[in-house]
């Protein structure tokens, strides 16, 4: 896990192994950075192999409260994403998403 210069962590945040958190990131409460997850497994063991992939937020972006960002995720530099969202794809710099899964809505100034 690495955090960059000035990322504020609200209460709960959970950030998983093979996270990177650039400069002046806000995360809010109960925000998830998640890494790993299972395939899907037969029908003894739905939870089956282990899987990673790196998540990554770009600087100056802002998680709201109880966003989950999926494995192998990148969040853009300069983006929102807007409280409850599921990141489960990239997100593009300086946009506004919002949504599960999390969908971009606008275009933000730059």
């Amino acid at each position: 896990m690495t955090l960059g210069h000035r990322v504020f962590c609200n209460d709960g945040v959970y950030i998983d192994q093979d996270v990177n958190v650039e400069d002046e990131v806000r995360l809010g409460p109960f925000v998830r950075l998640i890494s790993g997850t299972h395939e899907i497994g037969g029908a003894e063991n739905r939870a089956g192999d282990t899987v990673t992939g790196p998540v990554r937020v770009g600087r100056g972006s802002w998680l709201g409260a109880g966003v989950t960002v999926l494995p192998g995720v990148t969040v853009g530099a300069g983006c929102v994403i807007a409280a409850g969202a599921v990141v489960t794809t990239d997100c593009e710099p300086n946009g506004l998403y919002a949504g599960v899964p999390a969908v971009r809505k606008r275009d933000l100034p730059l």
